[in-house]
C-alpha cells in the first residue's frame, strides 16, 4: 500500500503504462498542485544550467535513449500524453497501484506541468513542445471538471529574452488555463552560490527576475532547507540571513508593480542526491509564513 507521504516523495521520470515504458510524459502525486500532476521532461540529458543541492536528479546515471519510429519530441510527447490521459479515463486505472489507495478528491489531474530534469525553457524543443501541448489540450474534450491546468515550472532564467515571455504570456497564460512558478531558493549571493550553485553571476540573475516578474503573473516556489550535520564547518542552516533578503525582495518585486500570485514554501519531501540536505520542521516554515502574512498575497506552506 502506498502511502499519500510516499507518493509524495516519489517524482521519478521513469513510467510505464502495462508494458509501455514512457520516455518524457510521467504521473505524480504533487502536494503543491493538490492532486495529480501530469510531467513533461524535455531534458532528458539532464543538463540544467543551475546545480541545487537539493535536486533529486542524479545525474551520473544514462540518459534514456528515444524510441525509433519518433522522428521529433513533439511527436512523442503527444503520443504519451493521449495514452495516459485515454488510461486516466478508464474506470480501472486509478484502481492500480500505486495510485488505488488515494481518495477520491487527490485523483484528479491538476496539470500538465512543464518540469523533468532540467530547465524546461532552455530544452531547443521547448517552445514547438508547448504549443503542441496547449493545442492538445485545447481541442480535448475534458468534460465537466474541465481542462487541467498548463504549469511552467522554472528558474525564470530562460525567460530573459522578452520574445520567451511573450511566448510563455500567450502559450501558457492566454490560450488556456495555466500558470508560471518562478523559483526562488535566496535573495542574496551568498545562499545562491551555496544552494542553486548556478554560474548565472547572481546580480544578472536578479536583475533578470525583475524583468520577468514585472511582464508575467507568478507564484514564487522557495524551497528552504538545512544543509550538513551540527557542527559541519561546510554546513549551513536556513535562518534570518536568508530569509530577510528573501522577504526583502518579495517587498520590492510588489511595490514595482509585480503581480505575484502566491509564495509557497516548502522543504524536502523527495531524496535529493546529496545526503546532507535535512528537511526543515513544519513550525520553522509556518512561522516564517506567518512573519510574511503583511504582504498582499497568500503565503502557503508545503511541509
Amino acid at each position: 500500500m502506498a502511502t499519500i507521504k510516499a507518493l509524495h516523495a516519489d517524482h521519478t521520470r521513469l513510467f510505464r503504462l502495462e508494458d509501455r515504458p514512457f520516455y518524457m510524459v510521467y504521473p505524480v502525486l504533487s502536494r503543491r498542485a493538490g492532486g495529480i500532476s501530469v510531467g513533461i521532461n524535455l531534458n532528458l540529458d539532464k543538463a540544467c544550467n543551475f546545480d541545487c543541492i537539493y535536486c533529486q536528479v542524479d545525474r551520473t546515471l544514462p540518459s534514456p535513449v528515444l524510441p525509433p519510429g519518433h522522428s521529433s519530441e513533439v511527436s512523442l510527447v503527444l503520443e504519451e500524453l493521449r495514452l495516459l490521459f485515454d488510461a486516466f479515463g478508464a474506470d480501472s486505472y486509478f484502481g492500480r497501484s500505486p495510485f488505488a489507495d488515494l481518495p477520491e478528491a487527490a485523483r484528479r489531474v491538476r496539470d500538465i506541468a512543464f518540469s523533468g530534469d532540467g530547465e524546461p525553457t532552455l530544452a531547443p524543443s521547448f517552445r514547438e513542445v508547448a504549443g503542441a501541448v496547449r493545442a492538445f489540450v485545447s481541442e480535448r474534450d475534458w468534460g465537466p471538471d474541465g481542462p487541467p491546468m498548463l504549469r511552467l515550472i522554472t528558474n525564470g532564467s530562460g525567460l530573459f529574452p522578452r520574445s520567451t515571455r511573450l511566448f510563455v504570456r500567450k502559450s501558457f497564460l492566454e490560450d488556456g488555463p495555466g500558470e508560471v512558478w518562478l523559483k526562488l531558493d535566496c535573495a542574496d549571493p551568498v545562499h545562491f552560490a551555496r544552494i542553486d550553485r548556478s554560474p548565472i553571476p547572481f546580480d544578472r540573475m536578479m536583475g533578470g527576475l525583475d524583468h520577468v516578474v514585472r511582464d508575467l503573473p507568478v507564484t514564487i516556489q522557495t524551497m528552504i532547507l538545512d544543509y550538513g550535520a551540527k557542527g559541519d564547518p561546510g554546513g549551513f542552516s536556513a535562518d534570518r540571513t536568508l530569509w530577510e533578503p528573501l522577504l526583502a525582495k518579495m517587498d520590492q518585486w510588489v511595490r514595482s508593480g509585480a503581480d505575484i500570485r502566491a509564495w509557497h514554501l516548502y522543504s524536502v519531501a523527495r531524496p535529493p542526491s546529496i545526503s546532507a540536505v535535512r528537511r526543515v520542521p513544519e513550525e520553522r516554515l509556518r512561522a516564517w509564513a506567518d512573519e510574511a502574512s503583511f504582504l498582499p498575497f497568500p503565503v502557503q506552506v508545503f511541509p
